[in-house]
């Protein structure tokens, strides 16, 4: 009997290892929930004028609901932005590279006034994980990857989606149109 008892001690204690390192911690599942709330950052640059010239990031963070309106002017080197009607500050949409702070519910609008201009993401699938977009406003959001080729459009994304790039006419023209989910 008391062979028994010693067999059963360290298949019990096996046993014992094998459940605790089965069972993911509570820290675990709280880390895995909210880096999948949290969307990617979102590249976009002018399908015309390309990524190095006029690029711009959104990224998601906690805040009330802002009026963003991106346009597109007589300028191939920046976009414009305006954050409810206020001119983007340097490092918020102010300057070319720049991270704008986008919120839950935020109203997103690209438009030309001037020249030539398109969108383009950088990645689809990130873009429509952010973003609802609205197709009764604005150009349709087409494939670009086969006709935006050159290196510096490969090095920028491989799923490049957006408007053709378009000519301004007299009135502005809405080219994207969205909310942030």
């Amino acid at each position: 009997m008391k062979r028994d008892r010693m067999t059963l001690l360290p298949v019990l204690l096996f046993g014992l290892f094998v459940l605790a390192m089965s069972v993911p911690s509570f820290a675990d599942d709280k880390k895995a929930d909210d880096k999948k709330d949290v969307p990617k950052d979102v590249l976009f640059a002018c399908s015309h004028h390309g990524p190095k010239a006029m690029k711009l990031t959104l990224s998601i963070e906690k805040g009330a609901k802002q009026k963003i309106e991106i346009v597109g002017k007589n300028n191939g080197a920046k976009w414009f932005v305006t954050i409810d009607g206020v001119a983007a500050k340097d490092g918020n949409g102010g300057k070319n590279g720049d991270t704008i702070k986008v919120r839950s519910g935020d109203t997103i609008v690209w438009s030309i006034t001037a020249a030539n201009h398109g969108v383009a993401f950088a990645d689809r699938d990130l873009a429509e994980a952010m973003l609802k977009f609205d197709t009764a406003a604005g150009k349709p959001l087409v494939d670009l990857s086969t006709t935006l080729t050159s290196a510096d459009w490969k090095s920028f994304g491989t799923k490049l989606w957006g408007t053709e790039a378009i000519d301004a006419e007299a009135a502005p023209v809405v080219m994207v149109s969205c909310t942030v989910k």
